[in-house]
């Protein structure tokens, strides 16, 4: 029988995964948040994902698994031009999702590792990422964490906008906040 640390940790995954519904299960609330930052030789840039669709599963064995799709379209970062560039980049027209593959999770292991593996898949591109939880905080009643990775442009074959003067950084930082509360 799962201890009482062992069904929150599997609750705050199965949160981070099944994407902030307003109600998540009978008496729980939850919120994820989706953002990214970036360089430009011009100034730095902050954005959002909106809306993310999840299909979850438990196995036999009691490890998650889960499938999660972020549309390409709903990404901003409050400037017309640089949205349209991310999305040209990104090869919105024939890719509109961002996927996440969740293999084989194990919700102590996470907590106490601090990493949440998984296979992003951007346009064609597969990479596997190590995202690092941190801030994870619990009271009787709340309980919220964050995961956060750095993607490099580069290694899923995307070249980073650019004009004559301003050129995108390889690099975008991904953060991932999810608050899990008792109704």
């Amino acid at each position: 029988m799962p201890s009482r640390h062992n069904a929150l940790c599997l609750l705050w995954i199965w949160l981070l995964l099944t994407a902030a519904a307003p109600a998540l299960a009978e008496g729980v609330r939850g919120s994820l948040r989706i953002s990214f930052t970036g360089t430009s030789t011009l100034h730095d840039f902050e954005g959002t994902a909106g809306s993310v669709a999840v299909s979850l599963s438990q196995g036999a064995n009691g490890a998650w698994s889960a499938d999660v799709s972020v549309p390409v379209a709903e990404m901003k970062t409050g400037n017309g031009w640089r949205d349209e560039s991310m999305r040209e980049m990104l090869g919105a027209a024939q890719h509109p999702q961002i996927r996440g593959r969740f293999r084989d999770l194990d919700a102590d292991r996470v907590r106490s590792s601090g990493v949440l593996p998984f296979v992003l898949q951007i346009r064609t591109v597969e990479r596997p990422v190590q995202a690092a939880v941190q801030n994870w905080r619990q009271t009787e009643r709340e309980a919220s964490f964050d995961a956060s990775f750095d993607l490099s442009l580069e290694s899923f074959q995307l070249e980073a906008p650019r004009t004559l003067f301003l050129r995108v950084g390889d690099t975008v930082r991904v953060t991932v906040h999810l608050t899990l509360e008792r109704a």
